[in-house]
């Protein structure tokens, strides 16, 4: 990284090992296509796995880091940023294990942190993330909802109230840092919705990349073949304690109507888990209030 806009790749495996991740395959295709992507990217391979791999090989230099701890995304991305400073790198790229990750997509987000160096109130740079025809991100918050933005014929900077996936994402390593990292409360699910209401909060902007796409995989997309119970579990946590801490009573109000209509779409789901356990996270949001549950979360 001693040219251009150091940017420090990283890239969260748990469970996946380096063959299996359909990211790292994708760098390894863009780098061997345009070694010179190496001058301005660094790459950091985080595994949350309860065992390290004995023998990581790439045919490029990386960084490989075993958590003694798996403290989830949000452990990552504020392990990476500590790298990042000690390194010089300005600039985060966060990658999940799954997303299709291309040699354009690389340069562009280059492009972009080159463009955006000395813009600091810009506090990152959204790809658009699709799973299939579905808009991943980013995403607009509207009232008790979140809808797509539409894709624009020029780049721009989103001063709105919006969120994008972590994966895919180029993150200013000040401004992570200016809002306290990633929050360890949201440390899988809605990990990056939290880090973008406090860049919200702060009044960051986001460069919305209109001309830069990726496929990545979504597990809540399709329950019967990536979702398990367990994995489901933490969503709705997160879900209900991001809208106690950040959302408004009329808000939280109309989530109770969307969570019966949700159990009942999930009955012809192949485990009936799912809609067992969004009826009792109905129940638990009727019978108690919203400081108790803040205090059951803390």
């Amino acid at each position: 990284m001693t040219d251009g806009a150091p940017v420090l790749m990283v890239v969260v495996l748990y469970r996946t090992s380096f063959e299996a991740s359909k990211t790292l395959a994708g760098l390894t295709q863009a780098v061997a296509e345009d070694p010179a992507l190496l001058r301005v990217l660094d790459l950091l391979v985080w595994d949350n796995s309860p065992a390290p791999v004995e023998a990581a090989t790439l045919p490029f230099p990386f960084h490989y880091h075993h958590a003694a701890r798996n403290k989830g995304v949000a452990g990552a991305y504020n392990g990476a940023a500590r790298l990042a400073r000690e390194q010089g790198a300005r600039w985060l790229l966060l990658f999940d294990h799954d997303t299709s990750v291309t040699g354009d997509f690389l340069r562009g987000m280059r492009q972009y942190a080159e463009q955006a160096m000395d813009e600091e109130r810009i506090a990152a740079v959204a790809p658009f993330l699709r799973a299939g025809e579905f808009v991943v991100s980013p995403r607009l918050w509207r009232f008790a909802r979140h809808v797509p933005l539409p894709r624009p014929a020029t780049p721009y900077t989103e001063r709105r109230a919006i969120f994008a996936a972590n994966s895919g994402t180029l993150m200013r390593v000040n401004a992570l840092e200016a809002i306290g990292g990633y929050s360890p409360r949201f440390w899988l699910d809605y990990s990056d919705i939290y880090v973008f209401q406090r860049f919200h909060e702060l009044g960051f902007g986001v460069r919305i990349a209109g001309d830069l796409a990726l496929e990545h995989e979504v597990a809540m997309l399709d329950y019967d073949a990536r979702m398990s119970p367990a994995r489901y579990a933490t969503y709705l946590a997160a879900e209900s304690d991001f809208l106690d801490l950040y959302r408004g009573r009329a808000e939280r109000m109309l989530h109770l109507l969307r969570l019966a209509v949700r159990a009942v779409r999930q009955r012809r789901f192949a485990d009936a888990a799912f809609s067992r356990m969004t009826r009792q996270e109905l129940w638990r949001r009727l019978r108690t209030g919203r400081k108790a549950r803040v205090r059951a979360a803390d």
